[in-house]
């Protein structure tokens, strides 16, 4: 089997090749001086009247050779050599020592990798030979991870790519003809041995089809280790895009159009609408979306009825052509997302109504052929026209790089986005309360929230699994509009189970109780058993309860229970009527409408 491979980061790589070319060349440098200085040596030597050998050119040549194997006869029995002679003789061993070198180093090249490759730490480990494993390798490596690259997902491979050792995984095979390899790949990788002093693995497979991914992550979020995330790479770049944007999302009046409806352009806009629901909250205008093609009404159907972010943050504005798009307005930017890049390239240089419709760039995503962006613009080299400066070509890899995930992951995993959709709801319940901006440490933006709040918001979501199993639910793809709302009795009960968590975390970082709350000195007044709270503290708790459905449904979900039959237990206790919070629940699951937005 072939021997991983290995990439280093940039400026790593770059080092490391330059050692290399001026080791070798001054090796081949002293082969050189070695027997140059032999020739002469024995030149000299060869007219001593004690010399006994053949004097010849070609016998000064032959001994001159010999000095490279220790072998050369005419200077055995050493004695007064020219000092040209005396350099060669342990110049040209040196040099026959490296040569030796480098020959078992070829020769075991692949074992030495697979050494030293087992036994590393913290690194990055990508499967696969595809585009999607390119993206992901050289956007970790650019990030400053070190990354090893492995063809194949099986226990072996993965055991020669160091993954006892590995901080992450990125399983991107191919999926032609089996959408569940990279599964497997998580699958196989989950049961090799660790350290147990080494942090969790942190597994990533890539599923092509967008529909199954939500399947599979349902299913994950349904179980309660965390830890594994699958994702597509359409969508990770469609969030990488919307947050290099981001001032297009948080504008006064923002306006953009988007061509393109397949898995990218539909991700580019559930993304852009997460990023514009923080106005919303503060009573900022929509996002007016003008989708354009004629697929853009079904899209915008489809887009309403599986994404509450989308309903609660957009105006969605279906149109036939660009020549339409003037009369919804002028778009700050438009969007090229086709998924195929021949058709995105071509809808981007030859429909003169796109260029006409904005004043703003023309944003095209390109994958394969993402490389002719440098024939583009007014520099040497360029070729073609880029329309003023307002083309904008995007690659997936750049646009990673400029991931906010932390180490050496490219992406915010699943918890990570539902503890940003967590606060978002927290900060609408508050804002509907009528509390204002900055009144609190927690009524601020995700990316003003201070360290602690933002771990207490990912504690929370956390605990979705478990709360899910105590009311004999699990969760499914959404196919309706529809989030629901828990049963109040099943409300009051797990609020119990989530304050008993979150006064477990806060004692556990050191927090205690006090009447008046003071951060700074970890005081909290709150710290005190459920029975002894206030009505209006205990419906923090019962408002972590009811956002689940809300969350879940920012992510395509929503709340099944197992058993529809079956009576709910609030504290060990039967609640009363429990057909009636049976009926309610169904309701939830099925069909019965809240507003947008309603927590």
């Amino acid at each position: 089997m072939a021997a991983p491979e290995l990439v280093r980061p940039d400026a790593g790589t770059r080092r490391l090749r330059l050692r290399r070319s001026w080791v070798r060349a001054g090796f081949t440098a002293l082969f050189v001086v070695a027997f140059a200085l032999g020739v002469w040596g024995f030149a000299r030597y060869r007219t001593d009247p004690d010399f006994a050998w053949g004097t010849t050119a070609w016998d000064v040549v032959y001994y001159s050779v010999q000095l490279f194997v220790l072998g050369a006869e005419a200077t055995n029995d050493g004695g007064d050599l020219p000092w040209q002679l005396q350099a060669a003789r342990f110049l040209a061993p040196v040099a026959t020592g490296y040569a030796v070198f480098e020959a078992v180093r070829s020769l075991f090249a692949d074992q030495f990798v697979l050494v030293r490759t087992r036994r590393m730490r913290g690194h990055a480990v990508v499967v696969g030979r595809t585009p999607a494993a390119d993206v992901i390798a050289e956007a970790l490596a650019a990030r400053g991870a070190l990354v090893v690259r492995t063809a194949a997902g099986s226990e072996e491979a993965l055991r020669d790519a160091g993954i006892s050792g590995a901080a992450v995984l990125y399983a991107c095979e191919a999926e032609d003809d089996e959408p569940g390899t990279n599964v497997l790949t998580v699958a196989v990788a989950s049961r090799v041995d660790r350290d147990p002093d080494l942090p969790v693995l942190r597994l990533n497979a890539h599923v092509r089809d967008p529909e199954l991914a939500l399947a599979l992550q349902a299913r994950h979020l349904s179980h309660p280790q965390p830890g594994v995330d699958f994702f597509t790479l359409d969508e990770l770049v469609a969030r990488a895009l919307a947050r290099r944007d981001i001032d297009v999302a948080r504008g006064d009046a923002p306006h953009v159009a988007v061509t393109g409806h397949g898995v990218f352009g539909r991700a580019l806009v559930v993304a852009l609408a997460r990023l514009r629901h923080v106005e919303i909250a503060s009573g900022g205008e929509p996002l007016t979306v003008t989708l354009v093609g004629p697929g853009a009404r079904e899209a915008a159907r489809a887009l309403r009825a599986r994404w509450p972010a989308v309903r609660a943050a957009c105006r969605l504005v279906p149109v036939t052509t660009f020549a339409d798009v003037r009369s919804v307005g002028t778009p700050d930017r438009v969007y090229v997302c086709h998924d195929d890049d021949g058709e995105a390239l071509r809808e981007a240089l030859r429909d003169s109504d796109l260029w006409r419709a904005t004043d703003g760039p023309v944003v095209l995503r390109l994958n394969r052929l993402a490389g002719l962006d440098a024939l583009f613009g007014v520099h040497d080299g360029a070729i073609l026209d880029d329309l003023d400066g307002r083309l904008d070509i995007v690659r997936p890899g750049p646009l990673l790089r400029r991931a906010t995930a932390p180490g050496a992951l490219v992406h915010d995993d699943v918890y990570d986005l539902m503890a940003v959709s967590a606060h978002l709801t927290y900060l609408r319940n508050q804002r509907s309360r009528g509390v204002e901006w900055g009144s609190s440490p927690a009524m601020v933006p995700w990316t003003e929230l201070s360290a602690d709040l933002r771990a207490a918001n990912r504690a929370q979501v956390r605990a979705i699994p478990d709360r899910l199993r105590q009311m004999g639910c699990t969760v499914a793809p959404a196919r309706g509009t529809e989030h629901g709302r828990i049963p109040e009795p099943v409300v009051d009960a797990r609020a119990v189970d989530e304050h008993d968590r979150w006064t477990a975390e806060k004692e556990a970082a050191g927090w205690t109780y006090g009447p008046v709350r003071d951060d700074a000195r970890r005081v909290h007044p709150d710290l005190r058993p459920w029975s002894e709270l206030s009505e209006a503290d205990r419906e923090k708790d019962r408002a972590a309860i009811r956002a689940i459905p809300v969350i879940l449904a920012d992510f395509g979900l929503h709340v099944v229970p197992l058993d529809g039959d079956a009576g709910w237990e609030a504290d060990g206790e039967p609640v009363p009527d429990p057909r009636g919070v049976v009926r309610g629940w169904r309701m939830f699951g099925r069909g019965r409408s809240e507003p947008a937005g309603e927590a």
